[in-house]
Order: C-alpha cells, then structure tokens, then sequence
C-alpha cells in the first residue's frame, strides 16, 4: 500500500511538473486566433455540431468548407439543413449567395472574415464585438496535452479550457456559465477540435436552455497552393443577382442622413485629426488598404477630385486601415498622394462607419451628416454629383 501511496505521489508531482512546462494558456488561445490569418493560403473542412435543450430543443450539424489565399480571396461553403450558402470572395468583390432564396449578392470585396461576418449578420457582428471590448474569459488553464487524429493526420495538442465570461446575443438573449475546451496543435498552433456548453436566457426563451457545440477539423492543408478557380463564381441555374436578400441580412450598408462618428487619427507624420475639429467644411473619408486592388484603381481619380476641389473647401482623408506604417509609407512611395493618409489600425471608428468591405467612401456635409455612402469602386461621378449638391462646384 505504501508502495502504491508512493507512486501516485510521485505520479502527480510529474503531472504538476508537465503542467508547469506547458506554453501560457491566453497567449495559445491568441496564436490559435491567428494561425488562418498568418497563414499564405489554407483549405480546411469543418464539421460543426449545435445541440440546444431545455427551454428550446434544436440539432445542427453544418458541414463547412473553406479555403483563403491571404490577404484577399476567401470561399466559404456550407450545405446544411437550412439549406446551402456560398461565399466567394475574388479581391475585387464578394458574392454571396444563399440556396434556399435562389439569390445572391455582389459587394465591394471584405476586408476579412470578420468584416464580412459583420456585413452578413450585424447582430452576431455586434456580439463578438461585444466579446473583443473585453476580456471574454474568467479563467484560463492548459489542463493537459492529447493527441487527435483526423483526416489521416495527427495532432499533438495542447488541451486548454476556458471559463467565459456572460455573452449578449441578438433578441436580448445571453450566454452564461459558458466553458470552453480548445484542442490546439502544438506545431501550427491551430485549433483542431473545440466544444463549448454555455445556458441560454433571456430573450423570447420562457426558460433556459443549454447549449452545446462541437467544431471538428475534418481536413486541413496549410500552406499550399489553392487553385484560383475556388474564388471565381458562377451563379447557379435559376439563381438571380438582388441588392438585398428578402430576409434580415443586409449585404449593402447606407448610412446616408446619418451623423458622422467623430475620430481621432494620426498621420503618418504624427498629426491628429479630428472630425469635430472640421465641422462647418465639408470632409470626404477614403477608407482602404495596399493590398485592395479596386482602391489602387479609384487612386488617381480620387488625387484628381482632390486637386480640383481642395481651394474649393473640400477636405479628404485616406484612411489606411490594419496595416503597419512602414507598409503604407513604402507603398506611398510608388504611389504619391497630395491628400492626408491616416492610420486607423482597427479603430473603434471602424465600427462606427460601418466599413466592412474597401473601398469605403463617406462624404459628411458642413453639419456632420452623412451626405454620401459609396461602397466599391466607381465612385467618381457619385462624388462629383455630390460636391456640386454641396456647392463646391466650379462656378459658370
């Protein structure tokens, strides 16, 4: 007995000591986040299995393929119960087309799988905006190192769970008393397999229900070619172009008549901005990115709007957006511009203007209301109709 006593001692002790080895375990959970984003280009197939009990009873299981070529292409599909979705984005525009409608739209193209997420579905954008304002978690710990086999391949993975903090959901429902388990490689630092159980409340639920949820990597290939052919659409038979969806998914934000969010942005020589600053003159925001190819093409159109109206009392911003100074200054370089570049990173602003895709081109008039909302390229004679209704135009 002793001798056994003795062992499970000693057991534990190298239990303990392998735990106070293992990697912090926010700083897996970040490296997790952005593993697909630092990737050059990825193909990968989920299963993702929903189970809600209780105060509502419900089952999905969405099979989920996507593939990206970063920065600028991405194709999400999924053919589940509710039918099938597509989402193919090209670097000069995102389709998206929903099976069950026999529809599909064309916008500007996202500025990543978030943006897109926020144009898609504001509410659910708005919860994990919600999330990312905070820290989300209570308590995080590695628990321990497993190994998971999927699609041929093996995994060894850290396993590190996660107690969350209360989630707001759309319709007033929240997600409390959440736990989450995240399975990631230790080598790619990807999150292979991932559960989470959380009570739902609130909302038009008469009582709580628990929920469920499990996401599978079926297959995986990192960093490897991806045919181009994956990020070209082709509408299927019968399926016709809208400019919205007939449901609540809003493909083409409009915030014309709206007041402006006022910012605070920096130059790339250090100067503060401020919208408030500038009321009683009328500011046109050019919001785009060096690896967007349909802002690089409205560039010179836009130098030129800005030579001609600037001793007219137009002011105008480009406002580069989650790229590093040292990108945009090099690209500056072989690009020159007369007008001010800002740096917003991914400021709260962003948000606030609603800028999902690039470019986005928002004109606010002498009282800071949103005189023009264009989103995509083309904007030219928008803008110059627009400037003429402002009395900016060049007197006959």
């Amino acid at each position: 007995m002793g001798r056994l006593i003795r062992g499970g001692i000693v057991g534990a002790i190298f239990a303990a000591a392998l735990l106070a080895q293992a990697p912090d375990a926010r700083a897996l959970l970040k490296e997790s986040g952005d593993a697909l984003h630092a990737a050059r280009s990825y193909i990968l197939e989920q299963s993702i299995v929903v189970e809600i009990t209780g105060g509502l009873q419900s089952r999905l299981q969405i099979p989920v393929k996507l593939a990206a070529s970063n920065p600028d292409k991405l194709r999400i599909e999924s053919n589940g119960p509710v039918g099938s979705t597509l989402i193919v984005s090209d670097g000069d525009n995102t389709w998206m087309y929903l099976g069950p409608l026999k529809q599909y739209t064309r916008t500007a193209a996202a500025s990543s799988p978030e943006a897109l997420m926020k144009s898609l579905n504001p509410g659910i954008a708005e919860m994990i905006g919600g999330m990312r304002s905070k820290d989300p978690y209570l308590e995080v710990k590695v628990t321990g190192e497993e190994v998971v086999e999927t699609g041929g391949a093996r995994f060894d993975c850290f396993v590190v769970e996660s107690k969350l903090d209360k989630i707001d959901m759309p319709g007033g429902m929240k997600l409390v008393d959440g736990v989450m388990e995240t399975w990631i490689d230790q080598k790619t630092k990807l999150a292979v397999k991932q559960t989470a159980t959380a009570i739902m409340q609130g909302g038009a639920l008469k009582r709580p229900a628990e929920m469920n949820q499990t996401i599978n990597i079926l297959s995986v290939k990192l960093n490897e070619p991806v045919p181009d052919s994956l990020f070209h659409f082709t509408p299927p038979e019968g399926a016709r172009e809208v400019k919205e969806f007939e449901s609540l998914v809003k493909a083409n934000p409009d915030l014309s008549g709206k007041d402006a969010a006022d910012f605070k942005l920096s130059s790339l020589e250090g100067k503060e901005f401020s919208l408030q600053a500038l009321r009683g003159k009328v500011v046109l925001l050019d919001f785009w990115a060096t690896w967007c190819g349909p802002c690089r093409k409205d560039m010179p159109a836009l130098e030129k709007l800005y030579g001609e109206f600037r001793d007219r009392g137009l002011v105008m911003f480009g406002i580069n957006v989650g790229e590093e100074k040292a990108t945009v200054t090099k690209f500056l370089e072989a690009n020159k511009l007369t007008y001010p570049i800002l740096l917003a990173g991914q400021a709260e602003m962003l948000q606030s203007y609603s800028v999902t895709a690039f470019p986005t081109l928002v004109l606010v008039d002498r009282e800071g209301i949103i005189f023009l909302y264009h989103v995509g390229s083309g904007s030219e004679a928008e803008l110059r109709d627009a400037l003429g209704r402002l009395g900016l135009a060049k007197p006959e």
